[in-house]
């Protein structure tokens, strides 16, 4: 009878652990959208008129329905400063441990280690320009070429990946991240030369966005003291991403591209800080520290402490406006707002006037 008992009790727990991994698999694979491969979403839609639109592919720094991340997204506070329509197709994922993710350029190139297991999911660069166009190309079929020609004159595009593709190569060799990060950008090319077919035009107007060195990011710093060599790696393959990006952009000649300094942009801020902490104002404004006035650019306001497998307490900081990151991987609000504007002023006399 104990022998009956005890076989029970090894029976029970095991099919206790079964449910409790499989519980924090599903919770890895939940999704904010479920996006299929081969059709786009039965919800997506694109505006039938607008006066002016922005059209935005890109990860979860990108993602407008992310809100509850950190509330308006850069590209929002972008599209609020000229009153335009915004399709966004960026894509961000949450998993019960409160963890998010986002797009990468290309999902074949995701690892297959647990940490990407529920990444792959997500609509890539790809399935986003295949999603959006399969929805243009529904609303202009009723259009004549003079509305379509107006439509595609006052639509502005924005590709903005690289921060998930970088973090997932961090740690590789520097020949196979280097062969990753060609391969990426090689697509990224690509894809805008398939907008421009699709719409048989060479005068697109393109908002592309340079990826932030990651090592600036509070979860590169969570994972310990690093490696001299591993950051030097870091910190170079995001400059061989830049570059690469930089001249495939300068030498596109189907429309016009603004290229977006992400990283010069993060670097600003936190030089910024760190110049009014010294007492040194140089001759660009950087020391002065007036808005929003960084308290914090180096941790993230929102800290999460595991408390059990699936669970984890959250403590968020008293001023989110005035830190740069709002949790290890993702700017806070203000970095959101400065950046939309700062683009807003690059594109403004290009586009806007």
């Amino acid at each position: 009878m104990r022998l009956f008992s005890k076989f029970q009790t090894v029976c029970a727990l095991a099919v206790f652990s079964i449910f409790l991994s499989a519980s924090f698999l599903a919770s890895q694979h939940y999704y904010r959208r479920v996006v299929l491969t081969n059709e786009p979403p039965s919800d997506f839609q694109v505006a039938a008129s607008f006066d002016r639109r922005l059209v935005v592919f890109g990860d979860s720094w990108s993602d407008n329905n992310a809100a509850e991340l950190h509330g308006s997204v850069w590209t929002e506070w972008l599209c609020s400063s000229f009153s335009c329509h915004h399709e966004n197709l960026a894509e961000t994922a949450k998993s019960m441990k409160g963890d998010y993710i986002g797009s990468v350029v290309d999902n074949t190139q995701l690892s297959g280690s647990l940490l990407n297991l529920y990444k792959s999911p997500l609509a890539d660069m790809k399935a986003q320009v295949h999603n959006w166009l399969w929805a243009e190309t529904e609303a202009m079929k009723e259009m004549d070429a003079d509305a379509i020609a107006m439509r595609q004159n006052r639509t502005i595009v924005i590709v903005s990946f690289g921060v998930w593709d970088l973090w997932n190569v961090v740690g590789q060799k520097y020949d196979d991240a280097a062969k990753s990060v060609d391969r990426s950008v090689g697509i990224i090319m690509d894809q805008l030369n398939l907008l421009a077919d699709a719409w048989g035009s060479n005068d697109l107007k393109i908002i592309l966005t340079l990826a932030p060195d990651v090592t600036f990011l509070p979860a590169y710093r969570d994972q310990g003291e690093p490696q001299i060599a591993k950051h030097k790696e870091a910190v170079r393959i995001a400059e061989h991403w830049n570059g690469q990006l930089r001249n495939s952009a300068e030498n596109w000649e189907n429309g016009t591209v603004y290229l977006f300094d992400t990283n010069s942009f993060l670097a600003d801020q936190i030089r910024d800080r760190q110049l009014f902490a010294a007492g040194i104002e140089e001759s660009n404004g950087l020391g002065k520290n007036e808005d929003p006035g960084w308290e914090n650019v180096d941790d993230a306001c929102i800290q999460h402490t595991q408390q059990w497998v699936v669970t984890s307490d959250t403590k968020q900081c008293d001023h989110p406006e005035k830190f740069l990151f709002w949790n290890a991987m993702h700017l806070g609000p203000s970095a959101h707002r400065l950046l939309g504007t700062e683009v807003f002023h690059g594109i403004e006399e290009m586009w806007l006037r």
